[in-house]
């Protein structure tokens, strides 16, 4: 990476920024060891409303991800980032006062979608503005590291935390977004507030290769969302330990998360367009070994297969997207496949729960179904790929 300066700071120095940034973007799955404990306070709430808690986080990310390219017109995309980080430090705060009811961690999980959907889509838009062929790559890598360093941080702090101290100081993971906030603030350049583009080219960002990428992102949420929002029920029911044990295995499932990072650029190089069905296999797998055993060596490793296949799917499909349209459209291309898979993450249960309940009462079947329902997925996307091997390797140039 050449360290060129852009508005007086290296590209060194706005990649740390981007990279820091990011330490919050797995917090929507980060957060599941808390779920059980949050079962037990309210015990007359079924499965599927106490999981909302969770869910309810991706539900927010839809209409905010789209939002956020129109918020784009009137704040620089470094404002929209202090303004998401700062929403999930609120988040976090809430629930120490507001936590009685159900409904209370309802508003406290959407102003932490909120905050969650303007730092995702500005994080991987700057990149793209401030990058380009094998930097953009690199960095696109990085920052899934960092984010799986964040993840791994939060799950196991709010597993700690809930372990020890209850569930609403779970959320208090949340206060490493205050140290976020000033490195933003002092390492990411303000930018810009662009001047109106003509009405026509907001157009371009959606075709029909966007909408199949878009339809295929919202089914793979459905069934990927099982290990998170099941995985500390699942652990609490069979007795293999309780929310520390379930905050170990998200924190494992985040923290090899850097392995994928790592990879990301030779794997794309390597399966080109079949990356992203290729990582949605691997997560099938990791999936099975959950439904199929009690063991938690095994749910381990489990674990580390969905985290090396969420690595690589994650950040592939925001590059991917942003390869596809013009770079003024980047923002608009990443929010549709972001969106769209957080919104089936928050339909999971509704759709998952019931269906596996007519195949078998135990919660295992959750993750079966899910795991067969991601092998036919990554399938697929295999045989019919989003996009091309040109628009997969085009950051690689």
């Amino acid at each position: 990476m050449e360290n060129t300066k852009t508005n007086g700071r290296s590209k060194f120095v706005i990649a740390a920024g981007l990279m820091i940034m990011s330490l919050t973007m797995a917090c929507n799955s980060a957060l599941s060891p808390i779920l059980a404990e949050v079962g037990k306070s309210f015990p007359d709430a079924s499965d599927a409303s106490i999981q909302i808690v969770l869910t309810l986080i991706n539900l927010l990310t839809l209409p905010m991800m789209l939002l956020e390219p129109l918020l784009e017109r009137h704040m620089t995309k470094r404002n929209i980032a202090l303004l998401g980080t700062f929403l999930m430090l609120v988040g976090g705060l809430l629930p120490q006062v507001m936590n009685t009811q159900l409904w209370m961690l309802y508003i406290v999980s959407a102003i932490i979608g909120t905050g969650l959907s303007f730092v995702v889509v500005t994080s991987s838009s700057l990149i793209s503005d401030y990058f380009t062929g094998i930097d953009k790559s690199r960095v696109m890598g990085f920052q899934s590291i960092f984010v799986s360093i964040g993840g791994t941080i939060i799950a196991k702090g709010s597993g700690m935390f809930t372990a020890n101290w209850g569930w609403e100081k779970g959320y208090l993971v949340f206060l490493i977004a205050v140290p976020i906030i000033i490195c933003i603030w002092a390492m990411v350049p303000k930018g810009e507030v662009p001047e109106q583009a003509a009405s026509t080219e907001s157009k371009s960002a959606i075709s029909g290769s966007m909408v199949y990428f878009g339809i295929l992102c919202l089914i793979t949420g459905i069934f990927v969302a099982t290990f998170n929002t099941n995985i500390a029920m699942y652990i609490d029911r069979n007795h293999i330990g309780d929310a520390s044990t379930a905050g170990t295995v998200s924190a494992i499932m985040q923290g090899i998360g850097i392995l994928g990072g790592l990879i990301l650029g030779n794997v794309v190089k390597t399966f080109k367009r079949f990356t992203i069905g290729a990582a949605i296999i691997v997560m099938a797998i990791g999936t099975a070994l959950v439904g199929l055993s009690t063991s938690f060596p095994v749910i381990c490793v489990g674990a580390i297969l969905m985290g090396i296949g969420f690595a690589i799917r994650n950040p592939g499909a925001v590059t991917f997207s942003a390869n596809m349209v013009d770079p003024s459209q980047a923002s608009m291309a990443i929010a549709i496949v972001s969106a769209t898979y957080n919104l089936g993450n928050f339909l999971s249960a509704y759709i998952v729960n019931p269906v596996a309940a007519m195949l078998g009462a135990n919660i295992s079947m959750r993750f079966i179904l899910s795991a067969v329902a991601l092998l036919i997925i990554g399938i697929v996307a295999c045989i019919k790929a989003p996009t091309t091997d040109q628009q997969a390797l085009d950051s690689q140039n």
